[in-house]
């Protein structure tokens, strides 16, 4: 139940959108994966062909970016998948695994606003994770990163938030990340979690996102 309050928690602001079918896989093809076991999460996925080890290679079907998709992460489908034609697309997705007592879960905010409407982009971020801090600008080779992270507690258990916006420097493209990690089962002598290796983890995500330049 908690996973799933957790869950419900970061799904906010849901929008009407769509979503495709990418190619077809043979059965007898797919990796021992949850992300490729999963039929909506693989229809998402152009490769089996892990990019880095445990991670697929998402690339969106609004052709205005990519980033790493964890192996065994899996998305529900809409409503925790919708796309706008080019210019909107939210993903809540999440990797579980009970007998590693872990629980992570993602949610990922495309549009075309950019590094133009940033302030706001925050506001409704800040707004949504329920933070009133400030937030850490980090450059990289084509994006900005405004970064920042949270806990909270739920039933004496807690959750560390790790969560951002990402603009391009080329384009007014960008995306909200909200990364969670905390365990399924908080109170198992088995439920550890290292703070400093999910932000490195978090911090990793969000660099691997790549937009598009526009033509």
């Amino acid at each position: 139940m908690r996973s799933r309050f957790i869950y419900a928690l970061i799904c906010t602001l849901i929008f009407a959108g769509g979503c495709s079918m990418k190619k077809e896989i043979d059965s007898m093809e797919l990796p021992n994966t949850k992300a490729f076991q999963d039929e909506f999460t693989r229809s998402l996925l152009d490769s089996p062909e892990e990019v880095e080890e445990g991670y697929y290679l998402f690339e969106s079907d609004t052709g205005g970016y990519s980033m790493l998709w964890p192996k065994d992460a899996v998305t529900d489908g809409p409503p925790f998948y919708q796309r706008t034609q080019d210019s909107f697309e939210k993903i809540l997705f999440y990797d579980r695994n009970k007998i590693e007592n872990y629980d992570y879960s993602f949610r990922t905010t495309y549009s075309t606003y950019g590094e133009s409407a940033i302030e706001s982009s925050l506001g409704i971020l800040s707004d949504g994770v329920r933070y009133g801090g400030e937030y850490e600008r980090i450059e990289t080779n084509d994006t900005y990163i405004y970064f920042a992270k949270s806990e909270k507690n739920f039933e004496d258990e807690i959750t560390y938030f790790f969560f951002g916006y990402i603009t391009s420097k080329y384009s007014q493209k960008g995306l909200e990340y909200i990364f969670s990690a905390g365990c399924l089962e908080g109170s198992s002598t088995s439920c550890t979690i290292d703070i400093s290796k999910e932000e490195e983890k978090a911090l990793n995500f969000m660099k691997s996102v790549k937009f598009t330049k526009d033509e």
